[in-house]
């Protein structure tokens, strides 16, 4: 309402500098104002209809969302919620505007992960780093995800480099990626000194105090394995 009512006001002002104008100038002042009056409102009708098509977007993401968690005992009605949220997840990850999109295709990748559908969740997860304007905190998540997806293929040297560099970042995924290094020098066909290198991040993250509290948790618990926490 705020917003409708100074978009209001300043087209009422600026028609009333445009008929002041007109009795000043004349025709040629009248031709000259009206362009930029008409210029003016069009580009506040563009922000307006930005702005609602924000708020639409993110009022069927939550909904979606909500839908997705609630408890559904009925494994048909389950199935059928699953089918018709996701939808409308993939359609929010072509066309949400703003942080919406990437939201969306992050839960849509999540859901597809957990379905099975790898091929899916890193399409998903690929569109959210390939978008231009995306939150780079979103973007370094996806990222990492889908670095995630790959830590048991044959070959992780690709993996392993594009960690590094998140890992030597100072973002708010370096410990997850950090994390994800561990999970990667801890493989059956680990190196004693990739083994080495785990222990070393183990460490490093169960004394961190900028690594969060389920992490330095985990770097703990696995640290036993290696005979203790030193």
């Amino acid at each position: 309402m705020a917003d409708e009512f100074f978009s209001q006001a300043q087209a009422e002002m600026r028609a009333a500098e445009l008929r002041a104008t007109a009795r000043r100038f004349g025709g040629v002042a009248i031709g000259a104002a009206l362009i930029a009056l008409i210029g003016v409102g069009g580009w506040q009708w563009q922000i307006h209809r930005h702005h609602q098509a924000q708020a639409e977007a993110s009022r069927r993401y939550f909904t979606a969302i909500e839908a997705l968690q609630a408890p559904q005992p009925d494994a048909t009605l389950r199935a059928q919620s699953e089918k018709q949220n996701q939808a409308i997840l993939a359609d929010l990850a072509s066309t949400a505007p703003g942080a919406t999109r990437s939201f969306s295709a992050l839960r849509l990748a999540q859901l597809l992960a957990q379905k099975g559908d790898m091929a899916g969740a890193r399409k998903a997860w690929q569109g959210v780093i390939d978008t231009q304007d995306a939150n780079p905190s979103l973007k370094a998540l996806a990222r990492l995800l889908l670095l995630n997806s790959h830590i048991n293929d044959a070959d992780v040297t690709e993996t392993r480099k594009q960690l590094e560099l998140l890992a030597a970042n100072t973002g708010p995924w370096r410990a997850f990626a950090q994390e994800s290094l561990v999970a990667l020098d801890l493989r059956a066909d680990a190196t004693p000194k990739q083994r080495d290198e785990a222990h070393s991040l183990l460490l490093g993250l169960a004394q961190s105090p900028d690594a969060p509290d389920g992490v330095r948790q985990r770097a703990s618990i696995l640290l036993q394995t290696f005979g203790g926490a030193g």
